[in-house]
């Protein structure tokens, strides 16, 4: 009960970034004695700092100037996203249901969503949801939670809550702010890690889009070790060494093509 308290604190503090006493104590229902204990425990771990009447993130835990704006990320390398959103169109059987994160591979993917037949579709993304909403009859399901009004997506201990709802995914379909393939992936924001990694739990087959640029970052929060993956596609210009790394270690990896013929 205390680890998962103190793992929603942790949460809270990733979203807000500067809570009181008072609110910790009616938001957990808790004496504030207890907050404070668990305050001294969160400090311990180098995630907050305690200052008058409550505490604040510390700064090397905010990630969220690490990452470029979604209205910059979607026009970059926006013709391997569209070559690789093709393939993974292939991989999707009709009447399954998959799990869509916000990265703008994935949203190339939604786009081409109206091509499939009975889908069940959970996002956290309002950019796919409009698409999938607006563009074709599968059911829709939008994560809960704390909204980040830079990228327009929900993430926080509310999204975790609302996953558990689902018995199983068929398939989580997923991009990666960073691929370090001895480390696996890896995200700048650790509330969407926690997020994804609540995703990979229920999800019968891990499917990864990353474009060759996510080779080449090595983001801070670890989401998915490489031999957890089933799929990943990317295209051409990915390194060598780490397409070979990853069919050594059992991982489906799709090589795609401008003109929509995978390469070996």
């Amino acid at each position: 009960m205390k680890q998962d308290r103190l793992g929603q604190m942790k949460q809270l503090y990733y979203e807000k970034k500067n809570i009181s006493n008072r609110e910790l104590c009616e938001t957990f229902n808790i004496s504030l004695e207890t907050v404070r204990r668990d305050l001294k425990l969160l400090e311990q771990e180098g995630v907050v700092k305690r200052v008058y009447g409550g505490a604040v993130l510390r700064p090397e835990n905010d990630s969220s100037a690490d990452m470029e704006p979604w209205h910059v990320r979607s026009v970059q390398n926006q013709r391997e996203k569209a070559q690789i959103a093709a393939e993974m169109l292939l991989r999707i059987p009709d009447g399954c249901t998959i799990a869509l994160d916000s990265g703008t591979s994935i949203f190339e993917l939604a786009k081409l969503l109206n091509q499939k037949e009975d889908l069940t579709i959970i996002t956290n993304s309002i950019h796919i949801a409009l698409e999938i909403s607006t563009r074709t009859n599968h059911t829709l399901y939008f994560i809960g939670g704390a909204i980040k009004k830079d990228e327009l997506i929900t993430t926080g201990m509310l999204s975790v809550d609302f996953l558990n709802c689902f018995s199983r995914i068929d398939l989580a379909i997923v991009s990666t702010d960073g691929f370090n393939v001895n480390e696996g992936l890896t995200d700048f924001n650790i509330e969407m890690g926690m997020l994804k990694r609540s995703i990979f739990e229920k999800a019968n087959k891990i499917l990864v889009a990353a474009d060759y640029s996510k080779f080449s970052i090595n983001a801070l929060y670890k989401t998915c070790s490489s031999e957890s993956l089933d799929l990943v596609i990317t295209d051409p210009r990915a390194p060598a060494e780490s397409v070979e790394y990853l069919r050594s270690a059992g991982v489906d990896v799709v090589i795609a093509s401008a003109g929509g013929e995978p390469t070996p």
